[in-house]
């Protein structure tokens, strides 16, 4: 009798074991088809990455920064082939390494803008409400993580804990492309929906600066202003122009930014552009951008983005065309 029901018993957890194994086996095989799915389906990165590559011979301008410039700075009304290489949220860590990755496979590349708005000596993506980025510049640009901790995430290496499980379920049953990464043009721009249109007055650009000084630190200013440097030398060495712009800003929004925070960032890009003999834009109150232009207290809409392009091919010039013989042997030096 006790053999019999040692039998069942174990007969029992064989059973039970197999359909654990069944049950995990299923997960495994289904997680692998969503990070299939998700491995195959653009994303912003993803899309910016190829078209720039596809027309890396002809781009003789490039934008930098974060959203600021990404919605705010539209390629095609400068002169010249410019691409937009900004993107939400990226730092100046990420414009560097961005950078220094493109640079050797962008022959014709003559000048670079580079954002320095309110935000960009006080932030680093680690330390952001977008912070899951930093997995997406890793997976699709291989641009290193700036803390080792953050190499012990699961997000290093799978796209659908990065994305979200829900989003790749909505790119299996809906298809590959997301709606809004359609916007974004062969140029890298993201064009800002006209309907996007959010307040202007006091209260609104009070809520959008306390999000924004949520992530500002004091204690990232100076590791940013020598990335700054690194990245003005870097294209320098290359005998890349740069431009230094801080974009457009509401009235509303400019009137509540912190003294404390705006004036030694400001002075920074003063010296900086003194110190390296460049040009420093500051377009903060900016009487040509009128209200008609914004998006939001801090961006400009699409209007505002072409408005900004023509503005800076009055102040800055048009972009020499060709490649520079200082340039040519630059690009010889690296290869």
């Amino acid at each position: 009798m006790a053999s019999s029901e040692s039998a069942a018993t174990t007969a029992a957890w064989r059973g039970i074991w197999l359909r654990t194994a069944l049950f995990v086996l299923t997960l495994a095989a289904g997680w692998s088809v969503l990070e299939w799915v998700m491995l195959k389906a653009p994303n912003s990165m993803s899309i910016k990455r190829e078209r720039l590559e596809a027309i890396a011979n002809e781009v003789d301008t490039l934008i930098l920064g974060s959203s600021e410039t990404y919605y705010g700075l539209k390629p095609k009304s400068l002169s010249g082939v410019a691409y937009n290489l900004a993107s939400n949220a990226q730092s100046l860590y990420y414009d560097y390494a961005l950078t220094a990755d493109f640079l050797p496979r962008l022959p014709r590349l003559r000048r670079t803008y580079v954002l320095v708005s309110y935000l960009s000596l006080y932030t680093e993506l680690y330390d952001h409400p977008d912070s899951s980025r930093i997995y997406g510049y890793l997976q699709d640009f291989g641009i290193p993580l700036q803390r080792m901790t953050d190499y012990m995430d699961p997000r290093v290496f799978s796209r659908v804990l990065l994305h979200s499980p829900h989003t790749a379920m909505e790119r299996l049953l809906k298809g590959l492309d997301a709606p809004r990464d359609k916007r974004i043009d062969d140029r890298g721009w993201y064009r800002v929906p006209d309907e996007d249109r959010w307040p202007l007055d006091m209260q609104a650009a009070a809520g959008r600066l306390a999000v924004h000084h949520g992530f500002m630190r004091s204690k990232y200013l100076a590791q940013n202003r020598a990335t700054l440097e690194r990245l003005i030398q870097l294209l320098q060495k290359h005998h890349v122009e740069v431009v230094l712009i801080t974009t457009p800003v509401a009235p509303s929004y400019q009137a509540q930014m912190l003294p404390e925070m705006w004036q030694p960032a400001r002075m920074a890009c003063e010296e900086i552009a003194a110190r390296y003999g460049i040009r420093y834009l500051n377009f903060q109150n900016e009487p040509r951008i009128q209200a008609s232009d914004f998006e939001d207290s801090s961006h400009l809409n699409a209007d505002g983005a072409e408005h900004l392009a023509q503005l800076l091919e009055i102040d800055v010039g048009p972009v020499a065309a060709g490649i520079s013989g200082e340039r040519e042997l630059a690009i010889a030096a690296t290869n």
